[in-house]
């Protein structure tokens, strides 16, 4: 068998977002370090606005450049003149796949042909790690480059909603009498018909999938029977270098330098007891509406028990007016949105906090989860997604949706249930529920290190790429 450091040297990651300010990108920038800790030869091809952001010293950036939403934004050379199209919604882009034209749809696809084929010429991989079953993935199969493609979820969510809105189209066709609404549906349904096309031939052409959590891949093969057989379940990891217990950070320094976004002074009081943290993207599938209905609720009962709560909300989005203006009707005073940090700004605050947030709807795995318990504390997620994969360490039968689940790291709770969530953090806060914190951060660096995840993915790259002849490059179109 040939070794795995001369089968594949030359990794090409393909990502329809900037390697920052989501789970994906955090996701990527993880993986292209730890790719080059094993010595290989690493390029990432990658949407975005700007050229001035973090980058990894020794790693090839191709940045597939698009418009941005700014007053004064950077004109980069070929952008396209829209914003990089997101499923939900990113902290530096409100566009989306959804509300595209088909011709601005024809320019994104034509913009990654342009740059995935120049990489292809030019640095030469053995394996292209495609990021989400959809189009830039489906035009990297077509090089004749092996690809492992990875699920984030999102991308499933998409194909299931051009489904969805492909027969709704179809049905408004078959009644609607308007040239002008006629051509416009027209054009809709080739869109949507693309989509659905892409995540086929991505998914029927990769070589292997990896999917990040047992749900996903459940839905995945129901989704794409005909590549079920090309799955390989390999959970995210996260960056020990990044993430850990730091015992040296104090809530003088960390809290006291944030700025609260929705109180007059923007000054946040450090007169409080313990510290609840949500950090993440402001969509809908995050369930921050239901967290900040949990917040009143366990701030009153704590407070009548002379616990006070301070609750930090970290990120931004689309969302984000809608959340503050929910949280001033609920007349929350003690929970701070301190918009989006970085990552070490994040690790600080995680340190300081007794518990972490995941009220989300439908989370694909939740790389925050394994962030929040890297930093010593027990999560409350919902009992959806990829969550009960990471909590539920002894598999334990949770299939009852409506109960809450305590378990060694944390506590599972149902979906959209406020009080549920409300009653989680008191029992958490006050003690009832305990937790050996040093348990969760062993427990987590043992499972979820990257190191030891990259190792799996550098497997599959070696399954996938036996068969492909070296440096035979092909390239369509």
């Amino acid at each position: 068998m040939e070794n795995l450091q001369d089968n594949v040297k030359n990794i090409l990651m393909v990502t329809a977002f900037p390697t920052y300010g989501a789970g994906s990108g955090v996701q990527v920038t993880a993986l292209a370090n730890s790719y080059l800790k094993e010595g290989k030869n690493v390029a990432i091809i990658t949407a975005n606005n700007r050229t001035d952001f973090d980058r990894i010293p020794g790693v090839k950036y191709h940045i597939v450049p698009f418009k941005s939403e700014e007053e004064n934004p950077q004109i980069i050379e070929g952008q396209c003149d829209f914003n990089y199209l997101m499923f939900t919604t990113h902290t530096e882009s409100t566009a989306n796949f959804w509300d595209a034209s088909l011709s601005q749809i024809r320019e994104y696809e034509q913009a990654f042909r342009k740059a995935i084929n120049e990489e292809v010429r030019e640095f030469k991989p053995d394996i292209i790690h495609g990021q989400h079953n959809w189009i830039s993935t489906s035009i990297a199969t077509e090089t004749g480059v092996p690809v492992v493609t990875t699920i984030h979820g999102t991308d499933l969510m998409g194909f299931e909603r051009s489904k969805e809105e492909l027969q709704k189209i179809r049905k408004a066709l078959k009644t609607e009498t308007d040239p002008e609404k006629i051509k416009k549906l027209k054009e809709e349904e080739e869109k949507y018909n693309f989509y659905i096309e892409c995540s086929n031939r991505a998914a029927i052409n990769a070589r292997k999938i990896i999917v990040i959590s047992e749900a996903q891949e459940e839905k995945f093969k129901k989704l794409f029977p005909l590549a079920a057989n090309k799955v390989e379940l390999i959970e995210n990891g996260y960056d020990t270098s990044k993430f850990y217990v730091d015992k040296d950070v104090n809530k003088e320094d960390v809290i006291g330098s944030l700025v609260s976004q929705n109180t007059p002074d923007g000054k946040i009081d450090l007169d409080y007891d313990k510290l609840v943290v949500f950090v993440g993207k402001f969509a809908d599938f995050k369930g921050i509406d239901v967290m900040l209905d949990a917040a009143k609720s366990y701030e009153e009962n704590l407070s009548k028990q002379g616990e006070k709560v301070l609750t930090l909300v970290v990120g931004s989005g689309q969302l984000e007016d809608q959340l503050k203006e929910q949280a001033k009707e609920l007349g929350l005073k003690n929970t701070h949105f301190v918009g989006r940090k970085n990552t070490d700004e994040v690790r600080e605050i995680q340190n300081l906090a007794d518990v972490s947030l995941i009220p989300s709807r439908n989370e694909p795995f939740g790389l925050v989860v394994i962030e929040g318990m890297a930093c010593g504390h027990p999560v409350i997620g919902t009992n959806a997604g990829g969550i009960p994969g990471i909590l539920n360490i002894n598999k334990e039968d949770i299939s009852d949706k409506s109960k809450t689940y305590v378990t060694p790291v944390g506590v599972l709770v149902p979906m959209d249930d406020s009080q549920a969530l409300s009653d989680a953090v008191c029992d958490v806060l006050t003690g009832k529920d305990k937790f050996d914190k040093d348990f969760i951060v062993d427990y987590t660096k043992e499972h979820y290190s990257q190191e030891g995840i990259t190792k799996k993915i550098l497997g599959v790259f070696d399954e996938a790429s036996k068969g492909s002849k070296k440096n035979s490059h092909s390239v369509e179109r």
